[in-house]
């Protein structure tokens, strides 16, 4: 198998990704404009809502000598006009070294989110770095089961991978098989805690600083047998609370239609820890994908803080435009089910 395959395994297979326009490309400089338009039935089971949502983003390209090109992107997400959502809020905590005990509340709405806005340097041999806001080098060892549309994914990271974070340093590069990837990130006088990043719902401002983030992970791809392995290391110091000290392992799979994903993830804060465990599983049959997993989280004490059995199917009309459903049986006591149904348009 070529190792380009495993590249965009997931991407193609399941990310709700873009069908770039290019809207200029002469004299070493291009530039790449793209977006989509979704509507979403959802239950959580309370109510039956439908909404509306737009994401619009641009990557710029120019060459600076040969061998390094300056590179730039910006991505938002755009909520119709009576569905913004909370963005920000507070944390408040009974016991500032046990993250257990903190709430975190929203308050405001936003209708315009902040996804990816950086600029920086690509290198023919060496990767990238970029400056600004985007995903840390922590997610990289979480990607693997990362391929629901949706608000349905990402129960085991909860608390652990805190998202696309801003005022970062990061480092990615590809050499032979080997992945490298470094970030590190300032001070965050309104720290936010990101979702899963399929979701619609900005990220939400806990009202806590975090003083300084660091992270790490190495991943090896197996191209022959369509195999790649990663693991990640994330700490955060924070200015009124112990430092959260975050560990991922993954392992990714691909043959031919075929596609499986695990990770394992852990969290220390203090006296607090979560163990989570996801498996994911998809099948592509022409133009319509399955896929299906299972999320487990738990605290120091046993005590289950994520349940999830979900299951997918996705249809594609044509290149551009898509609709899936998506469904999630939530095991945890008290807890409703919660589905949802989406129409998407890419360019």
């Amino acid at each position: 198998m070529k190792k380009t395959i495993l590249a965009v395994a997931i991407p193609a297979l399941f990310a709700a990704s873009a069908q770039a326009a290019n809207v200029y490309d002469a004299d070493g400089v291009s530039a790449d404009v793209y977006g989509r338009m979704q509507f979403t039935m959802s239950d959580d089971g309370t109510d039956t809502n439908g909404v509306g949502t737009a994401r619009m983003g641009f990557n710029v390209k120019s060459e600076i000598a040969p061998g390094l090109a300056a590179i730039a992107k910006g991505e938002w997400q755009i909520a119709a006009e009576n569905s913004a959502k909370s963005s920000d809020g507070s944390i408040e905590c009974t016991d500032n070294t046990n993250a257990s005990t903190c709430t975190v509340t929203t308050e405001s709405k936003s209708q315009f989110a902040a996804r990816h806005v950086y600029a920086g340097f690509e290198f023919d041999d060496a990767g990238t770095v970029v400056f600004g806001q985007t995903d840390t080098a922590f997610y990289k060892a979480v990607e693997a089961t990362d391929i629901f549309n949706g608000d349905v994914g990402y129960e085991a990271f909860n608390n652990i991978e805190d998202g696309r974070q801003e005022g970062q340093i990061v480092y990615n590069g590809e050499f032979g098989g080997f992945y490298v990837g470094a970030s590190y990130q300032f001070k965050d006088d309104n720290f936010k805690i990101g979702v899963n990043p399929g979701s619609a719902t900005p990220p939400a401002a806990t009202g806590e600083t975090l003083d300084s983030g660091y992270a790490g992970t190495l991943g090896y791809t197996f191209a022959d047998i369509g195999l790649s392995t990663y693991v990640g290391y994330h700490v955060e110091t924070f200015a009124n609370f112990e430092d959260k000290k975050n560990f991922a392992l993954s392992a990714a799979y691909s043959l031919d239609n075929l596609y499986l994903g695990a990770a394992y993830v852990t969290a220390k804060m203090g006296d607090a820890e979560l163990e989570g465990y996801d498996i994911v599983a998809a099948y592509t049959i022409d133009a319509v994908k399955l896929y299906t997993g299972y999320a487990a989280q738990e605290d120091k004490d046993n005590v289950d803080t994520a349940d999830a059995f979900k299951l997918g199917a996705q249809y594609a009309f044509n290149s551009n435009m898509k609709a899936w459903a998506e469904y999630k049986v939530n095991g945890l006591d008290g807890a409703d089910d919660y589905w949802e149904m989406s129409l998407q348009y890419n360019f």
